[in-house]
């Protein structure tokens, strides 16, 4: 005979399936911004933290005002560099986006809850007209 107990596990199981109650944690979703949308962002009060995971020499070349550059490949061991809290918003470029997904996904990792990708990165925001 099968124990009331198995019944009563399978049917809360059930429910939370239906209900999309889950067991885990919500993990935040990467937001974009576009290029546009920064530049008008940085003039307005409480600008975004902007971070360009590019190379030392990609940056030296050229890069957004505030930007803070932290190359992805040292993000992970340089997080006490980015200004603000784990709260404040951060956007992420690079020059095609590849180095940013990885920097987002280290950034949202370590707790970070309001991570943007900036649509186009590099290649977009210089190509803009300012």
């Amino acid at each position: 005979m099968t124990h009331p107990l198995f019944f009563f596990r399978a049917l809360l199981a059930a429910l939370l399936l239906l209900t999309g109650i889950t067991c885990q944690a919500e993990t935040p979703a990467v937001g974009t911004i576009t290029p546009a949308e920064l530049a008008q962002r940085l003039k307005e009060p409480n600008p975004p933290i902007v971070l360009d995971v590019r190379t030392r020499e990609e940056y030296a070349a050229g890069h957004i005002d505030t930007a803070v550059n932290l190359p992805h490949d040292e993000l992970e061991r340089r997080l006490s560099e980015i200004p603000g809290d784990k709260a404040s918003e951060i956007v992420v470029y690079c020059r095609s986006g590849k180095r940013a997904r990885i920097a987002e996904q280290i950034l949202i990792e370590k707790g970070y809850k309001n991570v943007k990708d900036m649509a186009g990165h590099w290649q977009s925001w210089s190509g803009q007209a300012k």
